[in-house]
């Protein structure tokens, strides 16, 4: 089954305040009934996208040895690259393999692929993740006004030295219902997750009206799991925790996971599009991931805007950048 989440048109935040208006009407809409949305009109170039989904599959078509050369460290700030099975959710063993980053410049850490191997590889990430940041710029100003926020307040001054995190993901083929879940079902951590996908489905989320469990092992056998098709020309944003936690819960943190492709897409010439069945083998599927975060020595608690006598505050300070280091410490395994 299918879920028809939005697909939201950002041409509008460019407009008349009253278009950014129903932009920012639409966002609070889909993400208190989903936590979840496409975008299209985000202004990232088709083309560079294209051109990144290239270079990522150049970089997992490497050697093993040579990938391994590269490979995150435990001095490496969470840069570099992970093998297929290192990085677990709930002790579970990840389908995928992935090359990871949050300061593409800084020469001091994490590992890159040489020159020679990728040419122009590390500086066109570094100009894909400040498209990216700048995108999610736009949204979280887009958030603040949702919320009713002043200039002053909004969420962006939280926002100013973020070490966000790009990933490039690849989950190899596998024989079909050999491995049905690639990714067991999970919350992201952050803010926002921007999510750039190929044409190979296979991501689900929870409809969380279907079960009254809110942590994502019980979320995952309680609730009905609907398939969110690859749509060309947008992106997928959805809620972190730590956004969910800031807003006392008015932004959904959604349990999602990546199984099988039900089916495979393919777009003709004319843009026309058509299902085919999988066949013997789940195909190689290939994702760009840019997650974003607040400023490390940022103290998230629910906003009191966000608070009501009908809203008790649910959860109290959290020390932004102690939580997401716990979290990712317990994320890989092996590093």
């Amino acid at each position: 089954m299918s879920l028809p989440i939005p697909i939201i048109d950002f041409n509008l935040y460019a407009r008349s305040p009253k278009d950014r208006q129903v932009l920012v009407h639409g966002i609070d809409d889909a993400l208190r009934t989903f936590g979840f949305f496409y975008i299209k009109n985000h202004g990232i170039d088709q083309a560079k996208i294209e051109t990144y989904f290239t270079m990522s599959k150049r970089l997992f078509s490497l050697p093993e040895h040579t990938r391994q050369a590269f490979a995150r460290t435990r001095q490496s700030d969470g840069q570099g690259y992970l093998g297929i099975g290192q990085e677990q959710v709930r002790g579970q063993k990840c389908i995928k393999e992935s090359f990871g980053f949050s300061d593409p410049v800084d020469e001091a850490i994490g590992s890159w692929p040489d020159e020679e191997l990728l040419p122009g590889f590390r500086g066109f990430a570094a100009d894909f993740n400040q498209a990216c940041t700048g995108l999610v710029n736009e949204l979280i100003q887009c958030l603040s006004m949702a919320l009713g926020l002043s200039q002053d307040d909004s969420l962006n001054q939280y926002h100013t030295s973020s070490k966000h995190v790009s990933s490039l993901i690849h989950y190899p083929a596998v024989p079909s219902q050999s491995i049905h879940v690639r990714t067991p079902a999970h919350s992201d951590f952050g803010i926002l997750t921007l999510l750039f996908q190929d044409h190979i489905g296979g991501l689900e989320i929870a409809d969380m009206s279907s079960t009254s469990e809110t942590a994502s092992a019980a979320v995952e056998k309680s609730a009905r799991f609907m398939h969110i098709d690859p749509q060309p020309g947008t992106v997928i944003v959805n809620v972190g925790y730590l956004l969910m936690r800031w807003t006392n819960g008015r932004w959904k943190n959604t349990v999602h996971r990546v199984v099988e492709p039900p089916f495979l897409l393919t777009v003709d010439k004319e843009k026309q599009e058509t299902k085919h069945p999988t066949g013997p083998m789940a195909p190689d599927r290939y994702s760009i991931a840019f997650f974003s975060f607040p400023d490390a020595e940022t103290i998230v608690q629910p906003l009191t805007v966000c608070c009501s006598e009908q809203e008790p505050k649910k959860w109290g300070p959290i020390h932004a950048g102690k939580y997401l280091q716990k979290k990712r410490a317990a994320l890989y395994s092996d590093t």
